[in-house]
């Protein structure tokens, strides 16, 4: 009995095999193979599983983070036994030599810190040339600061017997980001964002990378061997006939289109839906581009980049826009809009690994797809109602994220669409929503699974809200749009600080939660302007001072600049210039106690937050040269524009101007 079943066993995987393997060289079927006969190995702690018993043993490790293996020579513990064993070939004692001394880790910086935070090659000339290109000096550190925990964003005190060297005036580099978005010399990537991209901290992408490959699962393997072949009459019954296919006929066909996953069959909709918005926006009239093509887009949105393109979004465009959450991100369980929106973002920023290009009108198309479902909104339903909830906000998400990316298009006429069209309209959305006055059931604190994941919904519509904000403020500040969202509007609660908002899991969540429960929370944004605006300079000490990270900073020097503009066009005509000037001193006490203690390598991933003190030095800017009958410049006229002209003619104008 026994050798019966195991002869027919054996016919079967022979059988299995000979049908299988012409399709051995597609990834999506080796893949479903590979899930059906691998044995995994299961953490008893979580849900991870591996395919070698030792990488168990080493994630396992991971748990605890207490050493699993020691030097029998000097007894040094290490978590990890490879590394272990690199030391022991190397171990001082092993040839009766004494330890060597501890050293600082790294290599001795020789290059500017300019140059050193991109990382890239500095020719040590004075200026570099990658400083000379941007209009500013070689610095050099020459202090030591020290580094803090990483999951804390506040800081406590400053040690006396540390200085730290700070920029007191305007330079030729306090404009290093506004320079370079306003000179028309860049045409590509204006926004710089690939360039923060450079020095941010790289991300781990096992999870995202398992979410991705769950997606990429076919929904039915077998499907594509026809009906004679049917799992439900195996191992006992082999099938009589078998497909016969030669590489040929096998060649013609995709993958994807063999062995379709939910993802692929996503993408396929995202497509054709694209080609639908082209044909319906008029394109291939007389004088326009023509619509967009299925097979041209099949070569760009194929599973072949969405790992590469996902990926890229999250390591450059999201440290400037970070409203999705990325250690729960699952690709293959988000809607459409969101999905296309991501994968553009990483597509702009990394080259299709199978050659693909950008088709010509992209992005236009999918400004026009995205906006349509905004406009489509017709139900008004409450942030806190989870049935409209999560198609509401990742929509809004989606529409965020192409706004951002239109704006690194050097195109004009897009830029005003944007500015004139598309934000007022998200803008209204967002209002009628409520989500400007959303605020949370509860402070961040110690909780479970269940409880994290409520909580980051409702930090996701408050980031959404405060986002929207800085595109505001943005359009404000650079092209002198007047604010489609007032500061004293904005009454929802701030967002977490970057660490908190990136804790990978509950537990992670909070325990960096315990570590700031002494801290007064943070008043809604308006109330914490209005603070700043009536304290006086004289009081350096503002009593939710130590609350603050470099992202509330950021959101609240462009709610300044907001109310400067609205004051110098005379529509707060309450409102004096010399409060602004006060907000603005205790907005400069409070960056400079907050970044005081601040380690560069941990405060340069943050994306547009580290160039928060260049909107204070442009605020100042502006207020000096208020008034002023010596002063012509056409960014102090309160016209809206579209051209980067005046801003670069105004921040040239900085340079020259005694600070």
């Amino acid at each position: 009995m026994c050798e019966g079943f195991g002869h027919a066993r054996m016919e079967f995987v022979h059988a299995l095999t000979c049908v299988a393997a012409p399709f051995l060289f597609f990834p999506s079927f080796n893949f479903a193979m590979k899930a059906a006969f691998d044995v995994m190995f299961q953490c008893t702690l979580c849900e991870k599983a591996y395919q070698r018993k030792t990488h168990l043993i080493r994630h396992e490790a991971t748990h605890t983070q207490q050493p699993s293996s020691s030097c029998p020579l000097c007894s040094k513990a290490f978590v990890k036994p490879e590394v272990a064993r690199r030391h022991i070939k190397t171990c001082a004692k092993k040839f009766n030599q004494p330890a060597p001394p501890a050293a600082k880790p790294g290599r001795k910086r020789h290059s500017c810190e300019l140059c050193f935070f991109a990382k890239v090659s500095c020719d040590r000339n004075s200026p570099c040339s990658r400083c000379r290109s941007l209009g500013r000096q070689c610095t050099f550190v020459t202090q030591e600061v020290p580094s803090r925990d990483p999951s804390c964003s506040t800081v406590t005190s400053l040690s006396p017997s540390i200085t730290v060297s700070r920029a007191t005036s305007r330079d030729s580099g306090s404009f290093s980001f506004l320079q370079h978005f306003a000179n028309p010399s860049f045409q590509r990537d204006r926004l710089a964002i690939g360039e923060t991209a450079k020095c941010s901290v790289r991300r781990n992408l096992e999870t995202l990378n398992s979410h991705i490959e769950d997606a990429l699962v076919p929904t039915d393997p077998m499907s594509a061997f026809g009906g004679d072949f049917q799992l439900t009459s195996l191992p006992f019954q082999i099938p009589s006939t078998l497909p016969s296919f030669t590489d040929d006929y096998l060649l013609q066909f995709n993958p994807d289109t063999l062995f379709p996953s939910k993802l692929s069959n996503q993408l396929s909709e995202i497509m054709t839906e694209l080609v639908d918005t082209s044909k319906s926006m008029g394109l291939g009239t007389a004088g326009t581009l023509n619509p967009l093509d299925f097979m041209e887009l099949s070569t760009l949105l194929g599973v072949s980049n969405i790992s590469a393109s996902i990926s890229a979004f999250f390591h450059s465009l999201h440290w400037h826009l970070p409203v999705v959450h990325f250690p729960t991100f699952d690709p293959g369980n988000i809607s459409n809009p969101l999905l296309l929106s991501i994968f553009l973002s990483g597509a702009t920023y990394t080259i299709p690994l199978d050659g693909g290009a950008l088709p010509s009108g992209l992005f236009d198309v999918a400004e026009e797809y995205i906006f349509r479902k905004i406009a489509d909104l017709s139900t008004v339903a409450s942030p806190k109602d989870q049935s409209h909830l999560l198609s509401t906000v990742q929509l809004l998400q989606s529409a965020l994220i192409i706004e951002m990316l239109q704006f690194g298009q050097d195109n004009m006429q897009t830029r005003r669409r944007i500015r004139i069209v598309r934000h007022p309209c998200l803008v209204s959305t967002i209002r009628s929503l409520g989500i400007f006055q959303l605020k949370r059931g509860t402070a961040p604190t110690v909780c479970d699974e269940r409880t994290w994941r409520n909580l980051l919904a409702e930090e996701t519509c408050i980031r959404i809200a405060c986002w929207v904000f800085l595109a505001d403020g943005f359009l404000t500040v650079c092209f002198k749009n007047h604010p489609s969202i007032s500061v004293f509007e904005m009454d929802c609660h701030f967002p977490w600080s970057a660490w908190l908002w990136e804790a990978e899991n509950a537990s992670s969540f909070s325990r960096i939660a315990m570590s700031h429960s002494t801290e007064l929370p943070l008043p809604p944004l308006k109330d914490v302007v209005t603070q700043l605006l009536e304290t006086p300079l004289s009081n350096d000490r503002i009593p939710w001072g130590l609350s603050v990270s470099v992202e509330h900073l950021l959101i609240l020097i462009y709610a300044i600049n907001s109310l400067a503009f609205q004051a110098r066009a005379g529509l707060l005509r309450y409102l004096s210039l010399d409060r602004i000037r006060c907000a603005s001193g205790n907005w400069k006490l409070i960056w400079d106690s907050v970044i005081g203690l601040l380690d560069k390598d941990q405060f340069l991933h943050l994306g547009y937050p580290k160039h928060a003190q260049e909107l204070w030095w442009l605020l100042n800017a502006t207020l000096d040269a208020t008034g002023r009958s010596d002063v012509s410049l056409r960014y102090m006229d309160n016209t809206a524009t579209d051209d980067l002209g005046n801003l670069n003619e105004f921040i040239q104008w900085c340079h020259q101007a005694p600070s």
